[in-house]
């Protein structure tokens, strides 16, 4: 589970802020939470829709610790039916070698809010399909920790260490209409049954990079699940010396469930705990 705690608007005018949280961390920046985040403002009546039955698009911002996020809600009949978010960079840092199961692999290195690494499946006898899952995080895990052996991550914008690495498994699409399919590993040791909005920007910074996607160009990546985020490079752009590009990925999120929480002055665990020095390593 990933979790968004909002800050509320300092003036009228003002916009939401939102810090990010997941079982390993605080992270700068994550595509399917701000989407859930921007449809939570709106289908609970924090953001106003222009009319009930509103038809079209709404934009706005939200501040986040990787920046301020553009955001586009497109709404029908006044309900939201999805939200695209444009971060302000992702970037290809480069490619380096891994060793899995034997075979050596490239991992392509990329920056969007968070760290990815993506790596081809092919030839690896594994597949992007829950039958496969189990492997796929111990492997992420263990390719990870090589990666991080060779080279630390600390963020590009702030400079704090340690910026740690999710592991993204690339592979052959199932979706007429998608370019690729990735499930991604995270530092945690658990796997997203997303697509990742952040790694989907993230993967088209390094296809532009690369010379295998142009400026304008357009890509749709399937998740483990078979759902689908639409992606486009809008444009390059440069931020704190670094080059890259401004992405946009279009996805949906619905609310399942409400839950009131509260903390009991008595509770001698009211502050929460932790049990361990660090993630669990498998």
């Amino acid at each position: 589970m990933f979790a968004a705690a909002l800050i509320a608007p300092v003036t009228p005018d003002s916009e939401y802020g939102v810090v990010y949280m997941d079982a390993y961390g605080y992270p700068n920046m994550c595509g399917h939470a701000t989407i859930g985040v921007a449809t939570t403002l709106f289908e609970e009546g924090w953001i106003r829709v222009p009319s009930p039955g509103f038809c079209g698009h709404v934009e706005l911002g939200l501040l986040t610790p990787a920046g301020r996020v553009e955001l586009r809600a497109r709404l029908d009949n006044g309900r939201v039916e999805s939200i695209a978010f444009r971060p302000p960079i992702a970037f290809h840092l480069g490619s380096m070698e891994v060793q899995i199961g034997g075979t050596t692999k490239v991992a392509d290195l990329a920056h969007c809010g968070q760290w990815y690494a993506f790596i081809d499946l092919a030839d690896t006898g594994l597949h992007v399909e829950a039958n496969d899952i189990d492997e796929l995080v111990r492997m992420g895990i263990h390719t990870r920790m090589q990666i991080e052996r060779t080279i630390r991550m600390n963020d590009p914008i702030t400079g704090r260490p340690p910026n740690p690495i999710n592991v993204v498994w690339v592979d052959t699409p199932k979706h007429p209409d998608a370019r690729a399919r990735n499930v991604p590993i995270s530092p945690a040791g658990s796997f997203d049954r997303s697509q990742c909005g952040t790694a989907t920007c993230a993967r088209m910074a390094t296809l532009v990079a690369q010379n295998k996607m142009a400026i304008g160009g357009k890509f749709t990546n399937e998740g483990l699940l078979g759902t689908l985020y639409r992606g486009m490079a809008v444009s390059t752009v440069t931020l704190s010396g670094i080059t890259g590009i401004v992405p946009e990925v279009e996805g949906s999120a619905w609310i399942v469930g409400r839950a009131d929480l509260s903390v009991d002055p008595r509770d001698p665990l009211a502050d929460g705990y932790l049990v361990g020095g660090g993630p669990a390593i498998i």
